[in-house]
């Protein structure tokens, strides 16, 4: 295995993902810390320095990424509404968690819904979209269809990641630091991902989910170990804290 090339290749985003319907992940509320977004991104990646199974993989800048994010319900469905990198799409979740140890892992069905008219102004990062299951549609008619959407609210979502890369048995994982902001207040989260695999490596075999729920988990643990001071385990959605500050009481 070359190395640096499979860095490279994680860098760019250029691999796939078992799975693709749903994203299994950790939360963690960011406290005692006044650090900015990247800086705390930062001091999470500097655990990875001498570690030979986790390898860091930076993003430059942090794949630095601010969205105004509307979210939307539709029976137990939630729908939100945001741009990325200048294309107009919705994410349609349904949420589920598995309890697990010494975590919960959120489970969610995931599917982009992609306006096709400004798929072309992200061009140069389709590649990125392999991993999801992402469809391309007139997005103004697909949102006239659906019209018993019912507003929850809406936030400016910053949000810098990274990637470590498990050498032995060539899984990524998405580290993420995101502080959305709603109605003058600021949910401050970290986040593991579980994001793909490089194809050149065995493919996983059975028990797929099982896998990936116990490389999170593993991989949550070790973070969380080093950094015990400012990680607090959350099971609150973005979703769940818009919705809350944006319910008439």
């Amino acid at each position: 295995m070359n190395l640096n090339k499979v860095l490279i290749q994680i860098k760019k985003h250029d691999f796939t993902k078992e799975l693709k319907d749903f994203e299994y992940e950790t939360k963690f509320d960011i406290v005692n810390s006044g650090l900015s977004d990247l800086s705390v991104l930062k001091r999470i990646e500097g655990c990875f320095d001498d570690n030979r199974r986790f390898i860091l993989v930076k993003v430059k800048r942090g794949d630095k990424l601010v969205t105004h994010v509307s979210f939307f319900t539709l029976g137990n469905v939630e729908y939100s509404l945001f741009k990325y990198r200048g294309a107009r799409m919705v994410k349609i979740k349904k949420h589920k968690m598995i309890k697990g140890f010494p975590f919960f892992i959120f489970k969610n069905y995931e599917q982009l819904v992609v306006d096709k008219n400004d798929f072309s102004k992200i061009k140069d990062l389709h590649y990125r979209f392999q991993k999801h299951n992402y469809l391309l549609v007139d997005l103004d008619k697909f949102l006239k269809q659906k019209s018993s959407l019912v507003y929850r609210g809406e936030m400016i979502k910053n949000r810098v990641k990274g990637f470590v890369f498990d050498v032995s048995n060539g899984k990524i994982y998405a580290i993420a630091v995101a502080f959305c902001k709603s109605r003058g207040r600021i949910q401050k989260q970290f986040e593991i991902e579980y994001s793909g695999y490089l194809p050149n490596f065995k493919k996983s075999g059975k028990n797929i989910e099982k896998q990936i729920v116990a490389g999170v988990q593993e991989l949550s643990g070790y973070i969380y170990d080093n950094f015990p001071d400012i990680l607090k385990p959350s099971t609150e959605r973005k979703f769940e804290f818009v919705k809350k500050l944006n319910t008439k009481i």
